[in-house]
């Protein structure tokens, strides 16, 4: 028999954190006060000292003595391995999620798309960040694999997702690239689901190399 591990109070500040960071809440470079973050869900500051720990060591956030603690800022020579562990796993994730997408799930996915389009025009970097990270966690939950799960997220608080959209044309090639993919979910064709994700993220990675190298970042 299994047991479920109950989670503490550090456990629910770690993860907010996380998911702060995901979807762009919190920026590299943003400073975490304990005693603010304390505040703001409701404990202690030992759980937020224990919680702050753990994301350090996740390589979430930075600890200098001068600076305090700090989202991380993305080392970009890292970018490239980022890029090709991140179309491995998420390929598979997005395979084997294509069985168990419903049609609910499938409409959400358009209808985010539709609103990217909207934050694009608007100029909306923040709330694009925001729903393109929503976009693809509808797809990787869905094959109910909590460890996989986990190495994607991981390897989405180290990517610079900013930089990646003020790239021109990007974000409108981005959503192209997702409305081909959903087609493909929606045909029930996990094969070309995977391709066209592996594709897109590869898509990603070379137009932010040339953009790295043209702007003399690497």
């Amino acid at each position: 028999m299994t047991l479920a591990r109950t989670r503490t109070k550090k456990d629910r500040v770690v993860e907010s954190i996380r998911e702060a960071v995901l979807s762009g809440e919190l920026q590299p470079g943003d400073r975490l006060e304990q005693d603010k973050l304390a505040e703001r869900f409701s404990v202690s500051q030992t759980p937020v000292r224990e919680a702050l720990r753990q994301l350090e060591a996740e390589g979430i956030v930075d600890y200098n003595p001068h600076r305090g603690v700090r989202v991380a800022e993305v080392n970009l020579r890292d970018v490239r391995e980022i890029y090709l562990i991140r179309g491995t796993l998420e390929a598979l994730a997005t395979r084997l999620a294509v069985p168990y997408l419903n049609s609910a799930q499938i409409t959400r996915l358009r209808s985010l798309l539709d609103q990217m389009d909207e934050a694009i025009a608007q100029g909306q970097l923040q709330k694009l960040r925001k729903l393109n990270y929503e976009f693809h966690m509808i797809i990787y939950r869905a094959p109910d694999m909590p460890q996989l799960l986990h190495l994607i997220r991981s390897l989405w608080t180290k990517f610079p997702w900013d930089t990646l959209n003020v790239i021109p044309g990007r974000a409108q090639m981005s959503v192209l690239e997702h409305r081909k993919l959903v087609q493909a979910i929606e045909d029930g064709n996990a094969r070309l689901a995977a391709q066209l994700l592996q594709e897109h993220i590869e898509h990603g990675a070379d137009t932010l190399a040339e953009y790295l190298q043209n702007s003399n970042r690497i």
